[in-house]
């Protein structure tokens, strides 16, 4: 016996991926609770999927609708995961802008973006102090 055609059909025409943001202090429990998706339940199906996340950046856990109702959905965890720490955006954008220096470098080359490393130009002619400071974070987005 093959599977009839019919019963085959790609992911996105049968079903969705949605995402939610949790705010901090909720518990990856609290998702287990049928009442937790209740507001938005009537938008959901069964074997929908929700990709959660917390404000705090401690834990992502992805979720799959086993059955809803207009005002309450039964989830089960499919990937779980959690960080020792929250995570911090700032941080590894810190320790990467650590490794630029912007200096003065007198009247003609202006404010100047250098490369620590190597002492390598990155940026010059800026004309004050935050104008590079601005550039490498633009700069720094695109690497």
């Amino acid at each position: 016996m093959n599977l009839n055609v019919a019963r085959f059909s790609l992911y996105e025409y049968q079903n969705q991926v949605w995402t939610a943001t949790a705010e901090s202090g909720t518990g990856i429990e609290d998702l287990a609770k049928p009442d937790y998706f209740a507001n938005i339940a009537n938008k959901l199906q069964q074997y929908d999927r929700i990709c959660v996340r917390v404000d705090t950046g401690e834990w992502y856990v992805e979720l799959l609708v086993v059955a809803c109702g207009k005002n309450w959905a039964k989830t089960v965890v499919t990937m779980q995961v959690e960080f020792n720490e929250s995570v911090n955006a700032d941080e590894g954008r810190d320790a990467v802008f650590d490794l630029y220096s912007v200096v003065h470098r007198g009247p003609h080359c202006k404010w100047s973006v250098v490369r620590k490393a190597d002492k390598e130009v990155i940026k010059e002619y800026c004309g004050t102090k935050s104008e590079a400071q601005a550039w490498l974070s633009s700069y720094l987005m695109t690497l």
